[in-house]
């Protein structure tokens, strides 16, 4: 599994998070220093969940996000697949039998 560093855009030193506060379930703002003592630059920035890959497991989840629009589309695709016998370019092709 890889592991995510945060990268100091003025040095391209290390990166921690000092402090970070959460506005709502899916957005937290954060403030980030720089490791480098050199440097010691400063920021502000912001984390958000946009949607979801796959649903919760709970029967009554706290909040529940659009799907990801990857994962509609293959649903879309799937769906008009299955609605439809007109041959796709990519379906490999039958035989004839004799």
């Amino acid at each position: 599994m890889s592991e995510f560093r945060l990268v100091c855009p003025a040095c391209n030193g290390p990166l921690v998070i000092r402090c970070s506060k959460g506005e709502t379930p899916c957005f937290r703002s954060l403030w980030y220093q720089c490791k480098n003592l050199a440097c010691g630059a400063t920021f502000g920035g912001t984390q958000t969940i946009d949607y979801q890959l796959s649903p919760s497991g709970l029967a009554a989840p706290r909040l529940v996000l659009p799907l990801a629009p990857s994962r509609l589309k293959r649903a879309a695709t799937a769906a008009s697949r299955m609605t439809s016998n007109q041959k796709d370019l990519l379906d490999p092709l039958e035989e004839p039998t004799p």
